[in-house]
């Protein structure tokens, strides 16, 4: 039977090699084949699926009753079968990689917007710094319920992109869910975005550094914030700020957390389970950092690449972490490139990663050693609990394979009082200003957490109000049977 050439998409799908170096796994080789237990092949299986679909795609082209598109049919199965792996694999078609190849480069038209698709719902991970969306107030896990009049239903991943993206200058209308389920219709201006990913500035003898992602080119932008940092008068400590950071490439994550780190201590491991893993071990960055007290700001919004980082740095006991309980992705997306991404790419979880101890965040996060939230209305809502959107969120999330638990605080620190005007959005703009510190209490608390660090610093004068988890309802006392 003759094969379509959706048919061999299918299979180079199936059949390709991965280009990128794979780790060891210490399971138990199975027991040779005999006669009793000799079935097919792996290879042989493969054979059998492609030749199932090439007769199935074969079966439709021929017989269905209308017009039949062999490749459009072919990247609809590529895409359930990525997509029917976890929320983070995905097939990409010729087109759709061209346009991820273009976003990789750090700058592209659009909304300024980090999304997912998730049980069929269009959400916003996070509002890219100082993009349309972040500047209009847009919040991490608002929905979008529809695109200039369209309703979202059961879209992919790479639609939403094409539709959200566009001509800079051009406009487009959402309709966005928040946290409350109230609908907030925008009309946002789509614009240039530059994904530079690193900002610093002094707050007096402390340095600040806000990373937004890691790129290819954090490390170097990293390098120059330190270099501008320290031209001046010496630094007594660093804020590393890490909140609403996606996160990025796990090689930008290691170079960076390299520059705290002593050479050869582990900044991640990697492997397919917890008792077959891999060490990545910090590189010699130099000095400059390596002693200077810091702590890492985090909050819900911080993942993957970021949370790499901030575990790091908290395990090798170079850092305190302040904020909240981070996003919770202990995943490793590699992407295959099919005949050389002449037809499309399949991005495909191949790992899961671990912190220098050994343990899993997949689904839980990493937990801060102090509780602080940025605003009032913030610490209510972690008391509250059971409302973030993390992993767990996400369709289909691989479960933490140790059966660890995401910690819920019991009490997190605040400001004493709630504003009485609505919460600013985090990041309206990348580097804050003195006021924006001043009325950010993470920032506050963190700069507290390094005076105490520091010799001779001064303690904390600030008032903090402590918000504590409200006491679970009494239970239903059972009344007692009335004879009858």
């Amino acid at each position: 039977m003759p094969v379509s050439r959706g048919a061999a998409l299918f299979a180079a799908a199936l059949l390709t090699t991965s280009p990128f170096a794979t780790f060891a796994q210490t399971a138990p080789s199975p027991p040779p084949a005999t006669a009793q237990n000799a079935g097919p092949s792996p290879a042989t299986d493969v054979k059998a699926q492609v030749a199932l679909f090439s007769q199935a795609l074969d079966i439709v082209r021929q017989n269905y009753n209308g017009k039949v598109d062999p490749d459009a049919l072919t990247s609809t199965a590529l895409k359930a079968m990525a997509g029917s792996l976890d929320g983070h694999s995905v097939y990409m078609t010729p087109q759709e990689y061209k346009d991820f190849q273009a976003g990789a480069t750090g700058e592209f038209a659009g909304i300024g917007t980090v999304i997912e698709v998730a049980d069929g719902k269009l959400r916003v991970i996070a509002p890219i710094d100082a993009g349309p969306a972040a500047r209009a107030g847009v919040g991490a896990g608002w929905l979008i319920r529809s695109i200039d009049g369209q309703l979202i239903e059961r879209t992919t991943l790479i639609e939403a992109t094409r539709r959200l993206r566009g001509t800079a200058g051009t406009k487009v209308a959402i309709v966005f869910v928040d946290g409350s389920g109230h609908e907030v219709p925008l009309v946002l201006s789509r614009e240039t975005i530059h994904l530079h990913s690193v900002y610093q500035r002094r707050i007096g003898a402390i340095g600040y550094v806000h990373i937004t992602g890691f790129a290819q080119v954090t490390d170097r932008e990293l390098g120059e914030a330190q270099a501008e940092l320290l031209k001046a008068d010496p630094l007594s400590g660093l804020i590393l700020d890490l909140r609403n950071n996606t996160g990025g490439f796990i090689d930008a994550a290691v170079h960076v957390a390299s520059r705290f780190l002593k050479p050869g201590d582990v900044v991640v491991r990697v492997g397919k389970s917890g008792s077959a893993t891999s060490p990545i071990t910090a590189s010699d960055q130099g000095d400059a950092l390596r002693t200077l007290p810091v702590v890492v700001l985090v909050n819900g919004g911080s993942a993957s690449a970021s949370e790499i980082v901030a575990a790091a740095l908290q395990d090798n006991h170079r850092a305190s972490l302040v904020g909240l309980v981070t996003f919770g992705k202990g995943l490793v997306q590699n992407i295959f490139p099919l005949q050389d991404g002449a037809q499309g790419a399949l991005s495909v979880t191949t790992n899961r990663y671990y912190t220098p101890s050994g343990r899993s965040i997949q689904r839980i996060g990493v937990t801060p050693d102090l509780f602080v939230a940025r605003t009032a209305r913030e610490a209510e809502a972690a008391v509250k609990g059971g409302q973030a959107f993390t992993e767990a969120s996400i369709f289909n999330a691989p479960d933490n394979e140790m059966q660890l638990r995401r910690v819920e605080p019991e009490v997190v620190e605040g400001p004493a009082e709630e504003s009485a005007q609505p919460d600013k959005p985090l990041f309206a703009k990348p580097l804050p200003d003195d006021a924006e510190i001043a009325g950010d209490f993470q920032i506050q608390r963190a700069l507290d957490v390094l005076q105490a660090k520091i010799p001779g610093g001064a303690p904390p004068t600030r008032a903090i109000r402590q918000y504590h988890r409200p006491p679970p309802p009494p239970a239903a006392v059972p009344t007692a049977a009335k004879p009858s």
